[in-house]
Formats: structure tokens, sequence, C-alpha cells
């Protein structure tokens, strides 16, 4: 596999200066946990979960003797039901729904909550093709969680048959629990974020830094930038001194002090 020069280039620049790439990571890590750990406000769920289905107001099912004219309105019902489970749940993000709900949870426990915290609290879950739906209740008290979701449990089936004539209706199929725990912090993914960033960050330095930079450091660079032959390199000299040579210069040096003191 022949990779573009420059390409090449970059890999072997990263490779080169990976310690600083792990280093940085690393920290970003670090920051993303203690962020994580500090600044992130623990919150609790709970959960009513809702079965809607069309109700039967002429009748059909007593009346009609033919199986089959039966289960063609049960079909026909369910279709209702899940054709119109998106327009029942819009009406639950109303603020005329939520300050219902917040009137009656404000008479029973003497609180003073408002339609905005109610709706703000509040998130839905449905499935194509399902009548069941879920209403999750999160807040940062699992006691208030606990309480709206039991108040949904009666507010919800009250709004749906007080609509549309009560064609649609809702019943408990799985009631609220208190949170006996918070939710989840999400450190794994947080800290893998962090890392991953601090990675991205890192490689966009070092490579930035080896673009802005424009001196000369070997042959090659000068054969790359500039189209002349070069004819020839001047090598790196190392001069070592000998440890006679050191005791000679010494000498010299006290002789020639000696003189000058005389």
């Amino acid at each position: 596999m022949n990779l573009d020069p420059n390409v090449q280039k970059i890999v072997r620049l990263l490779l080169k200066k990976w310690i600083l790439i792990v280093s940085l990571a690393i920290i970003g890590a670090v920051i993303a946990g203690l962020c994580t750990s500090y600044f992130t406000t623990l919150t609790y769920s709970s959960s009513v979960a809702f079965f809607s289905y069309a109700q039967d107001t002429r009748q059909e099912l007593t009346d009609s003797s033919s199986t089959q004219q039966q289960i063609t309105s049960n079909t026909s019902k369910m279709n209702y039901a899940l054709k119109m489970m998106g327009t029942y749940i819009e009406l639950f993000k109303t603020n005329e729904f939520n300050q219902t709900v917040a009137n009656e949870l404000n008479k029973n426990y003497n609180t003073a909550y408002t339609a905005g915290q109610i709706k703000g609290s509040i998130s839905f879950v449905t499935k194509e093709d399902n009548a069941v739906f879920k209403v999750i209740v999160t807040t940062e008290d699992p006691e208030l969680s606990y309480r709206i979701a039991k108040q949904l449990e009666t507010s919800i089936p009250e709004k749906m048959e007080n609509t549309n004539n009560g064609l649609l209706m809702a019943s408990v199929e799985d009631s609220a629990l208190k949170a006996s725990s918070s939710e989840s912090l999400g450190y794994p993914k947080k800290i893998l974020i962090g890392f991953m960033a601090g990675a991205v960050l890192a490689a966009v330095y070092v490579i930035l830094r080896d673009l802005l930079d424009i001196r000369v450091k070997g042959s090659d660079d000068l054969a790359e930038h500039y189209d002349i032959p070069i004819l020839g390199t001047i090598p790196e000299f190392e001069f070592k001194v000998s440890g006679s040579s050191k005791s000679k210069s010494k000498a010299t040096k006290n002789e020639k002090g000696a003189v000058r003191n005389g």
C-alpha cells in the first residue's frame, strides 16, 4: 500500500512525538473525570408505562356476531391508537396539561411547583408500531420525581378520557417506583471523550508546529524546499580533551599566575 509522501511525513511525525500525544490524552481523560465528579449534578428518575387503546363507543363487539368483524374491529381500533398516540403525547407537553399536574401536586403536598418545572422534568419514550409508551420523570430530588410520576398515573388517563370524546384511553401497565440511586454519571464515556480530545489536540499541535517551522534542519529539508543540488554536508565534530592535556593546561595557568604575582 503506497501512501502519499505528505501522509507518510505526518505519520512519522506523530510517531516521533507519541510521548507528547499520549501524555496530553491522559491529561484530557483526567480533566474529564474531575469535571464529571465535581461539576455534574446528580439526578433521579421515576418512570410510568402506559398502554393506549381505542374505546369502542358503538359497542361493535357486543352487537356483532361475526368473528371476522370482531377481528376487523380490534385491528381498526389498534391502528387508530397507534396513529393518534403522537397527537396525545403532544397534548401532554402543553403548558395547560403541565399546569394541571402542578396544581394537583401543590394541592396534595402544599408546594409551589410551576408548569415549567413539571414540563422540564418529563420525557416520553415511544416505539414504532407499539401502543405502549413510557413517561420518564427526572429531577435532582428522588421524592419529587416519584411524586410527579405518581400524579401522571392519574392525570394522563384523565386527559385522554376528556379529549376527543374519550376515543383513546390509557391504562397504567407499570407503576412508578422511587429511585433508590442516582443516574449514572457516565464516567467511562466522558473519560474516553476527554482522552480522545486530548490526543486530537496534541496531534494538531504537533502538525501545526511542524508546518509553521521554517527552519532547515538537514539536507532532506533543503532538498525538499529548494530545487538545488547538494554538494556535501559538514559533519559535527566533537573535541575531547584528555586528562593529561587538562593537567598541563592547569599547570600552565598556575605558572602564569605565579609570574604575575611575582
